[in-house]
């Protein structure tokens, strides 16, 4: 994958996360979750071994639309991640 920059498995981008203190993310991407914990496209993606939900050929699968749904910022992280497949960057 070409740099992305700070774009989480979903394709949200990381720095306009509101869970960001100081300027550091608390991380999608950290190498342990609590079992049953990790966000679903988290899990999603770490089970497929893929770095982020743009490069599924399922993408978007059902899962994904419904989250893609739920607020302002994962409807930018769905254009985001479409965008990026365009322009064959992921």
């Amino acid at each position: 994958m070409k740099n992305l920059g700070n774009i989480g498995y979903c394709g949200v981008d990381c720095a306009a996360c509101p869970d960001i203190t100081g300027g550091v993310c608390p991380g999608c991407r950290k190498s342990t979750w609590p079992d049953g914990d990790a966000c679903p496209p988290v899990a999603c993606c770490q089970g497929k071994g893929i770095d982020v939900c743009g490069r599924c050929p399922d993408f978007p699968c059902k899962m994904m639309a419904e989250f893609y749904e739920e607020s302002e910022g994962h409807r930018k992280a769905l254009e985001r991640m479409r965008r990026l497949r365009r322009e064959e960057r992921i």
